[in-house]
């Protein structure tokens, strides 16, 4: 039109404004604005509302500022406009005293402002100002709407103000806003967030007709809570019923599943998912790749990885995060900072994904690197940073330069020790055999030692043997987690290693009468795109047989090279021909012999193991991995294992 030589006027220009506003260019804004201003149509009233709304749009609030200020007729809706921008950016003292000059001048506020206020607040994560818009609202007289209250109980949820979310539930019942389904599923999201799963259901049996929205908040306020059983079971009854689930349906519980130990699951999910024609997007991959990398699920992260590619996701700082963190898990650190060093952007979370990685992997120097590459970025650390660096140091032994960060923290960082960095301290101090230094630190801590300081306490305990210590931090141990099987078994575990057989037995007397089990050893392999599961001891797998035949043979060949079963490992008062049976029932053991089994000669295996590795597969899978010529990685709760040519990445010092 332009380039027609016609000229646009005042009632044109608010619709080419709008447009630039729903796009949200911020470079065309600025011309069209200037295009105003050579049209002479800059000091119209309604144009110059409508680019104050395009600049909020355009997240230009100075802008929006600027224009606002030039306005000589101002009236609520521009008001709003400025206000809502403001609430959303969480300028709160901005907001309030644009509030408060616009009643000085006569307009008083309606219940789109006061909307604007509170989804603006909650938007911005400003909960308590969120609630205290809403009570304002209230007190001076208007009705909150449908929209005022779908809009401040997440944030009544977040805070987990219990209390005030019933009565706005009874609010809703009383304004008979129960038809809304914005509303329903944010009473529905409050009552998971409360931990309340009763009302949850109560509020969903009582739809009229059943809505995707509070379907979605209903299983992620199950799985929030833990009951991911039951989210699973929910989303299946949907399903039956019918439900047009939507992407946030599946991603809601995929992401239940990855985030509580069903990884098998959320890999069927993601597959059930694609068959149903509905579209994975840039936060269902994130969602997903943590299970893959819980269960070193290789080939389907890459198939995820190749998808994200595909779509164009990989500019997206979470899907790469979760990527690196995916590598990293899998045994693939190589890929891992071969994805941090692709991204075009970078933020926190993929800083601490990749020193995550470096950590797990043993590489103390790279993860040191890479928090000062960092620094120089001008990204400043958080806690996790620390966490990550502190964690690199005790898997190697570093105790001058875990000294050097923990200090460094609060003195050059501002950032204060927490409960997982004195783990982190304990742990180092602890497996370098400073259990006085060790103790005397927990001793000092500023606040009381929690059972994850505790139980790295118990832990050094059980690798030097020492039970007195390990006597006095169990008992504390036992107060502190009286459902915890692991502490009872570490207990034991020091015992046996001194041949105090009595003892064992009594400790594993106290289990019994409390109901505890030990958790068996579990581990997983994947070859031809699928993941296998081995228990310790199991007999079941179909392969069974030709797996103990494989072990038999290398057993006899590691005799033969003189090496014989480290029987001190198995903590039970038993024969030592029983206890190398024992030894060869181990989940790690089995899982690399069915790799041996069923994949090429040469190829490299990936085992992950939900407890720490055995000293004695420890022994056998670094000569498994000379006399096969194999490259093994072994990833248990502590860190990952590499072994080749008869050699561990970890030196030994694990």
């Amino acid at each position: 039109m332009l380039s027609r030589g016609l000229v646009p006027d005042s009632f044109l220009f608010p619709s080419v404004v709008k447009a630039c506003a729903g796009l949200q260019f911020s470079k065309f804004a600025k011309e069209v604005h200037a295009i105003s201003f050579a049209s002479g149509l800059a000091l119209d009233s309604f144009v110059q509302s409508s680019l104050v709304h395009m600049y909020i749009k355009c997240d230009r609030i100075r802008d929006a500022r600027k224009v606002f200020d030039r306005v000589p007729q101002r009236d609520v809706i521009i008001y709003s406009a400025l206000i809502s921008g403001y609430s959303r950016r969480g300028c709160v003292n901005e907001a309030m005293k644009l509030l408060d000059e616009m009643r000085v001048l006569g307009f008083e506020p309606n219940v789109v402002l006061w909307n604007g206020m509170i989804a603006g607040f909650n938007q911005s994560k400003l909960y308590a100002a969120t609630v205290a818009v809403l009570q304002k609202m209230h007190s001076e007289g208007f009705q909150p709407d449908g929209s005022s209250i779908s809009s401040v109980l997440p944030a009544v949820g977040d805070l987990e103000y219990l209390e005030m979310g019933i009565q706005i539930h009874g609010y809703v019942i009383k304004q008979r806003l129960g038809s809304d389904k914005c509303v329903v599923s944010a009473l529905v999201d409050m009552y998971g967030k409360c931990a309340c799963t009763v009302e949850m259901s109560q509020v969903v049996g009582e739809m009229d007709e059943m809505d995707v929205g509070a379907c979605n908040a209903l299983v992620t306020g199950l799985a929030r809570n833990g009951l991911v059983d039951d989210a699973l079971e929910v989303f299946s009854q949907f399903k039956g019923q019918g439900v047009e689930l939507n992407t946030v349906s599946w991603t809601s519980i995929i992401a239940s599943c990855s985030q509580n130990g069903k990884d098998m699951e959320a890999l069927e999910l993601f597959r059930e998912m694609q068959i149903e024609g509905l579209e994975p997007n840039s936060v269902t991959i994130p969602c997903l790749l943590p299970a893959c990398g819980n269960i070193a699920a290789l080939m389907h992260g890459k198939a995820a990885h190749c998808f994200a590619v595909r779509r164009g996701m990989l500019n997206d700082v979470y899907v790469g995060s979760a990527l690196i963190d995916m590598y990293a898990k899998c045994g693939r650190i190589e890929l891992s900072r071969l994805c941090f060093d692709k991204m075009p952007t970078r933020n926190l979370v993929c800083w601490n994904a990749v020193m995550s990685g470096y950590a797990m992997h043993g590489k103390a120097k790279e993860t040191m690197e890479i928090f000062h590459m960092m620094l120089r970025s001008g990204q400043k650390p958080d806690f996790i940073s620390f966490t990550c660096v502190l964690s690199a140091c005790s898997q190697n032994g570093l105790t001058e330069e875990g000294w050097y960060y923990f200090n460094s923290m609060s003195k050059e960082h501002g950032i204060e020790a927490r409960v997982e960095h004195y783990a982190c301290m304990v742990t180092l101090l602890g497996r370098a055999g400073k259990l006085d230094e060790a103790y005397s630190m927990i001793k000092k801590m500023p606040f009381e030692p929690d059972a994850c300081v505790l139980g790295a306490l118990l832990s050094s305990c059980r690798v030097h043997n020492n039970v007195t210590l390990g006597e006095s931090t169990a008992k504390k141990l036992f107060k502190l987690e009286p459902k915890n099987p692991g502490n009872y078994i570490l207990l034991s575990n020091i015992y046996a290693s001194k041949g105090m057989w009595t003892e064992v037995d009594r400790v594993r007397d106290a289990m019994k009468s409390l109901g505890l089990r030990k958790n068996p050893g579990c581990s997983w392999i994947e070859f031809k795109n699928k993941v296998h599961m081995l228990l310790a001891g199991d007999k079941a797998h179909p392969q069974m047989n030709q797996i103990m035949e494989k072990l038999n043979k290398l057993s006899s060949e590691m005799k033969r090279s003189g090496y014989f079963p480290n029987t001190h490992f198995v903590l039970q008062d038993v024969e030592e021909q029983e206890k190398e049976q024992i030894l060869c029932g181990h989940s790690e053991k089995l899982a690399v012999v069915l790799g041996l089994l069923n994949t090429p000669p040469g190829s490299s295996l990936r085992v992950i193991k939900n407890l720490r590795i055995c000293g004695d597969c420890h022994s056998v899978i670094k000569f498994i991995s000379r006399f096969e010529r194999r490259e093994i990685s072994v990833r248990d709760t502590n860190r990952f294992h590499h072994f080749k040519d008869g050699v561990c990445s970890c030196g030994d010092y694990w």
